[in-house]
């Protein structure tokens, strides 16, 4: 009897070991504090999580079920943010499949055309894609853990800009997994003057004004190839390799490469 506890309690303990870092232990979220920090063999459902620059604060951990024809899975939802003294300089969710099923994802990430940028590796059933937009009003009118989140922020003194970059990276599969990316960064990291305009389509990084300033371009252009590394590990990521990710460096890492552009002269005069 003594012999057969101490397995157990040796099992146990493994058990243990092997979930410390999944973030949805036995299907569910595992237990955390706002602003707990992101341990670096943290897991969702098995897949590696992108550290950047390792310095992730923990949000919120959510589980959900999916729905659709196809028998439901249950799902993870991860958020995460980052800051530094009084400023913030990004967030990041993660979704993924916590158990595998018998159908396939339905849906189009890539089919818009009023992008700063995307990529599509593949479609259909085997969805692997990556967009960049702008996203304006970034946080506000928050809810929920979100909104715990900005009274932190606002407690601590950090500035929340009123506009970001988001960039998206979706890669599906057979058996209903997937793994899903959403970054959010602010641009005022790289020098950028502050963009309060809460109209998407009036906003200076839409792409009808932002593809005509050299400087919002070339920045642009230098995420979007950061992104496109990215992208081309998502396979890796879904099949769950531990290292998937471990090349990718933190975005910033583009502001090395920035040269100071001139400002030209419109493409248009008007009279």
């Amino acid at each position: 009897m003594f012999k057969r506890i101490c397995l157990f309690a040796l099992a146990l303990v493994f058990t243990q070991w092997i979930c410390a870092a999944e973030l949805f232990p036995n299907n569910n979220p595992r237990p955390f504090s706002l602003a707990d920090k992101l341990e670096a063999d943290a897991t969702i459902g098995g897949y590696p999580i992108w550290q950047g620059e390792g310095k992730w604060r923990i949000v919120d951990l959510e589980r959900s079920d999916s729905t659709g024809s196809a028998a439901s899975v249950p799902l993870g939802l991860a958020r995460f943010f980052q800051s530094e003294g009084k400023q913030f300089i990004a967030a990041m969710d993660v979704r993924s499949n916590l158990q595998s099923g018998s159908g396939y994802w339905m849906g189009e990430p890539c089919k818009r055309d009023d992008m700063l940028f995307k990529m599509q590796l593949a479609a259909g059933r085997e969805d692997n894609c990556v967009t960049i937009n702008h996203y304006t009003r970034f946080m506000g009118n928050p809810g929920g853990k979100i909104s715990a989140l900005y009274a932190l922020l606002k407690e601590q003194g950090v500035d929340v800009p009123p506009t970001v970059l988001q960039i998206q990276f979706t890669r599906n599969g057979y058996s209903q997994r997937t793994l899903y990316y959403s970054l959010w960064i602010n641009p005022e990291v790289a020098g950028f003057a502050r963009e309060a305009e809460g109209e998407w389509g009036r906003n200076p990084w839409n792409k009808t004004m932002s593809f005509n300033d050299p400087a919002k371009k070339q920045y642009i252009d230098a995420l979007s190839t950061w992104a496109t590394t990215f992208v081309k590990q998502m396979d890796d990521a879904l099949r769950q390799k531990p290292d998937a990710f471990a090349h990718i460096p933190s975005w910033r890492t583009i502001n090395a490469g920035m040269v100071k552009v001139e400002n030209t002269k419109p493409k248009v005069t008007l009279d």
